[in-house]
């Protein structure tokens, strides 16, 4: 049954009536409101109809000090009492209202005047003393603030805005502390915000019935309450997934008028509603594993993906990564990554980011990576390395970026419950793959790239990065604005990053990608030798009193002189390094940045990380620059890329060949080595076009191979050899559209 009046309105009424029964014609009509909460209304009401409203702020002594003249309203905020002698003129010639709040309220509910002094009794009830007659000062600041909320919520509901309530619902707000539904109060709030009094509980146990839980209904305790509720909400959702209700116990099927079928479960309306900090601490609610309420019928469910969509079981969570887990062992990579990245939705839309949400992401980037494993020799041609490396759409490039991301999100099953089975499995599925199956990649990739060197003409008609200004000596001497970033030890994955942030955040520009061979030995002094301005036919490698050295029409190229070369073209040469850099307003810029290899080399024990936070900055920089200066190109280039070896693998120290003169980790350089030192022998028989007649290299192919050079750390940080990781490189082109 609704209201059929406001506040307002009934306060209007209770006026009107009190001047119209009075013996003066201009009365004065005495309001007495227990508890004060209906000031504003009175007021408000009392000016409408003419009168002059005169309260009393500290005794009602007050409203004698100044004799009205025409029809006033006094207001006392307190009870009506029997030591008011000064008031007895007033309530014989005048009128006298005597209602609080709660009073107040019933009269909105004309129709049912019986059922409606409920609300007036739970007012009444909020405030009086005990038995005794008396109470603590703490007890009866708890009885006022008791009060305060049942007039609040009275206030609030029959105002007129928004409608009229039911008085069902108004006595569930009363009960519920302003709160309009029970079920999904104690579906959030549980058992430390039930109240301790049993008549109280009683009430909200018998409103819970009333919206469907039959499951509470005799219930008298209230951790039991809440458990049932739980539990029932649970069940809810479950057969709205697809679980057969006929499985359940009576109590707990829900009903059709329940809300199932109209509207969405309960639990689903009220985890759509809560912000995200309080959906986190639910998440410990529902899915923890001291809370699974369905264990019994889903440990033997056939297919627990059938129900994936509940997020609010633990017993569920545990058999989807258990069903997950045994998919994984058995190979079905694709359909894990789907269930997976069907879960982890479904758990970060209801919950955001928590740990059993990162467990699904990781599990993503897990079967995504074992895929790749698997099938990265289907790709391409496994003679043309490049091709099947470096193709941007689908290289196996692909598979050390998944290595990359799998290791930067660290250990989320350390945020779980220990009793979740994925803290007993999750680690050992990170271990194999980048530990053990990536190793075995990294080895065969090797394998390929020397096979195709020793076939002669290793990368005939592929952009080699020493050809770079020569080929875009179209773009780079036209007088078109020109900026270029030469990011030292950039992989063609993090190249990737890079070009994939610039897309984000500029949308405008047009984003190219284009793999390119770098120069070997893949080592930072020859890629940067390779980028520096200058005829293709210009660039050379040679022993030089057993150093090997690159040159530039016959003369070492060193920082300076590459400095000094572009400069001399017209070019601001800006360093990472420098603070303040100037120059950007230059229209030809080359900026250095050199911070990745000097990770690479350093900071070893957890480079992945050191390396995203790194690509982060560098992008943020590249963007803010593009998108201030307005060039009309940009290139993202690199001098080499790397090896990123896993945690614990055992390195094969070797011992360099005596005919060496050069020796470095990943090869050694002499004019007398021959087929027989490990590695790949690179001399005039490789036709790389740029190797000195009487210069010969032996690189490696083996990632765990290194030769012995006294002095260097154990690394996980290679480059200089010839793993496609090392010197097939991503050029990033950023254009306006």
């Amino acid at each position: 049954m609704p209201a059929t009046k406001t506040l307002s309105q009934c306060a209007e009424d209770a006026i009107e009536t009190a001047i119209d029964e009075a013996a003066d014609v201009n009365p004065i009509v005495l309001w007495w409101d227990d508890g004060g909460y209906l000031r504003d209304i009175v007021e408000s009401v009392s000016r409408s109809l003419g009168c002059e409203f005169h309260a009393a702020e500290q005794t009602p002594l007050e409203l004698r000090a100044d004799a009205p003249r025409d029809r006033t309203v006094w207001y006392v905020p307190q009870a009506h009492g029997d030591d008011v002698d000064w008031f007895k003129d007033v309530e014989n010639s005048g009128g006298v209202v005597e209602a609080h709040i709660g009073k107040l309220a019933a009269r909105c509910f004309e129709n049912d005047r019986i059922q409606a002094a409920s609300i007036r009794t739970a007012y009444e009830d909020a405030a009086e003393h005990d038995s005794a007659g008396h109470r603590s000062h703490a007890r009866e600041d708890a009885a006022e603030n008791e009060r305060a909320q049942v007039a609040k919520t009275l206030f609030h509901e029959l105002n007129g805005e928004g409608g009229l309530p039911t008085l069902q619902g108004l006595q569930t707000k009363i009960v519920l502390d302003g709160h309009d539904d029970p079920v999904q109060f104690v579906l959030e709030h549980g058992a430390g915000n039930l109240p301790d009094e049993t008549d109280d509980l009683l009430k909200i146990r018998d409103l819970l019935v009333d919206n469907g839980v039959a499951a509470v209904e005799g219930v008298t305790d209230k951790d039991v309450l809440v458990t049932r509720t739980r539990r029932w909400a649970v069940a809810e959702w479950l057969v709205e997934d697809g679980l057969d209700k006929s499985v359940l116990d009576a109590e707990y099927q829900p009903e059709p008028n329940s809300g199932l079928g109209v509207s969405r479960p309960e639990l689903q309306s009220l985890l759509s509603k809560v912000d995200p900090e309080r959906a986190e601490e639910l998440a410990h609610v529902y899915l923890d594993p001291d809370a699974q309420f369905w264990h019994d019928i889903l440990r033997t469910y056939d297919n627990p993906w059938e129900l994936a969509d509940c997020p609010v079981d633990a017993s569920l969570e545990h058999e989807l990564w258990d069903d997950w887990t045994q998919s994984f062992h058995s190979g079905e990579y694709e359909m894990c990554a789907t269930q997976a990245a069907t879960r982890h939705q479904r758990l970060e839309t209801t919950y955001g980011d928590v740990p059993w949400t990162r467990v699904w992401e990781q599990a993503i980037e897990v079967a995504t990576l074992a895929h790749e494993l698997e099938t990265w020799e289907e790709r391409g041609d496994t003679t043309d390395v490049v091709d099947l490396y470096g193709d941007v759409d689908d290289g196996t490039w692909q598979i050390d970026n998944a290595v990359f991301k799998l290791i930067i999100s660290g250990e989320p099953e350390d945020g779980l419950p220990e009793e979740h089975p994925a803290t007993a499995t999750l680690d050992d599925l990170r271990t194999s793959l980048t530990e053990s199956r990536y190793l075995d990649y990294l080895s065969d990739l090797g394998d390929l790239v020397v096979d195709q060197i020793e076939a002669g003409s290793p990368f005939v008609g592929e952009n080699y990065a020493h050809q770079f200004f020569d080929q875009e000596q179209e773009h780079l001497q036209s007088g078109q604005s020109v900026a270029l970033f030469i990011v030292d030890a950039l992989r063609f994955d993090l190249a990737h990053e890079l070009a994939e942030a610039v897309r984000r955040e500029l949308p405008s520009l047009e984003v190219d990608e284009t793999a390119w061979v770098g120069t070997l030995p893949s080592d930072t002094e020859f890629g940067k030798a390779a980028l520096t301005p200058g005829s293709k036919f210009s660039f050379n490698i040679e022993l030089d009193d057993g150093e090997l050295v690159p040159e530039r029409n016959g003369r070492k190229i060193t920082n300076y002189q590459r400095e000094k070369m572009l400069k001399d073209d017209g070019w601001s040469y800006i360093m990472q390094s420098e603070d303040n850099a100037s120059g950007w307003s230059n229209t030809r810029v080359a900026y250095y940045w050199n911070d990745l290899d000097k990770a690479g080399e350093e900071e070893l024990t957890d480079f992945e990380t050191v390396f995203s936070d790194r690509i982060e900055k560098i992008s943020d920089i590249i963007c803010e620059k593009i998108g201030q200066g307005e060039w009309d190109r940009a290139y993202i280039l690199a001098d080499h890329g790397f090896v990123s070896l896993p945690q614990r693998v055992g390195i094969d120290d070797i011992h360099p060949p005596d005919e060496a003169e050069k020796v470095t980790r990943r090869w050694v350089a002499g004019a007398d080595i021959d087929e027989d030192v490990p590695g790949i022998l690179l001399d005039e028989n490789a036709h790389l076009g740029y190797l000195d007649d009487d210069t010969k290299i032996s690189a490696l192919a083996d990632p765990i191979q290194r030769f012995r050079n006294q002095g260097l750390p154990d690394a996980r940080f290679y480059h200089g050899g010839v793993l496609p990781q090392e010197f097939i490189l991503n050029f990033v082109t950023i254009t306006q559209e």
